[in-house]
């Protein structure tokens, strides 16, 4: 028969953890991987499934064997292939003149742990834009070297908040994050959402990476893609969905046109 009344066990589906050659520590359950890649489209943010928002802002489970050193020694891997990169190379050269007085990053992600309970990786799309951040920062630095950088994301743990902390990141709670954007800020949003775009838009940051703002349908997000110009980022290899589509956007008195 093609049906059976037999009542399934919901409940017997041992969440095991394990370890891949590249170092990351994946949870399974029923012989199956729970590895699955987060969309970092605006269209996810936007809209969560019924219970999905009170889950994001749960912070991420971190697999028990990861250790500081080991966290370390990823993030080293991480940024080594970024700044080896083409995507890395504009935005360095878009970049390499900037002068702001804070980076304010909304968004990231965890780097260390898994979402939702556990069943969403999404550590490595969060390692290289971290990676992105911190080359962005340290570029900045040569010309203005007491630059302030603030990261909020209500999914950061203990591991997250001390791998920032060593990168001279200064991790705030919400909302503080917000209120530190001005027209001297350069806001990184990789992966925030609509509403919370429409709030830091609207106090006109200098410079923005992530979008593609394009795509969003708001009237305060249009405003501001209206007043900047925009050089696209080429293709990550490594990643491609890490940094897809996204754009620096910039005043349009700065460089040559973009894309």
């Amino acid at each position: 028969m093609p049906h059976s009344n037999r009542k399934k066990n919901l409940h017997h589906h041992k969440r095991l953890e394990v370890t891949d050659p590249s170092g990351w520590t994946h949870v399974t359950a029923g012989g199956k991987s729970a590895r699955r890649a987060l969309r970092t489209t605006q269209q996810h943010h936007d809209s969560p499934e019924p219970g999905e928002r009170s889950q994001i802002l749960v912070p991420a489970e971190a697999p028990t064997q990861l250790t500081w050193e080991g966290l370390q020694a990823q993030f080293r891997t991480y940024r080594e292939r970024w700044e080896g990169s083409e995507s890395w190379r504009v935005v360095e050269a878009q970049l390499s003149s900037v002068r702001v007085d804070r980076i304010v990053c909304i968004g990231l992600g965890s780097p260390s742990g898994f979402l939702k309970g556990g069943w969403v990786d999404r550590r490595s799309v969060s390692m290289y834009q971290l990676a992105g951040l911190v080359s962005v920062l340290d570029l900045i630095k040569k010309s203005v070297p007491d630059l302030q950088v603030f990261a909020q994301d209500p999914v950061f743990n203990t591991h997250d908040k001390s791998l920032l902390a060593s990168l001279d990141i200064t991790v705030l709670d919400h909302p503080h994050a917000f209120n530190k954007v001005t027209p001297g800020t350069l806001l990184y949003c990789p992966g925030a959402e609509r509403t919370h775009l429409e709030q830091l838009l609207s106090q006109a940051p200098a410079l923005v990476f992530g979008g593609p703002l394009e795509d969003i349908e708001s009237e305060a997000v249009m405003l501001f893609v209206g007043s900047r110009r925009s050089v696209r980022i080429p293709r990550f290899e490594h990643m491609e969905h890490a940094f897809w589509n996204m754009r620096v956007y910039l005043p349009e008195d700065s460089g040559n046109a973009g894309e």
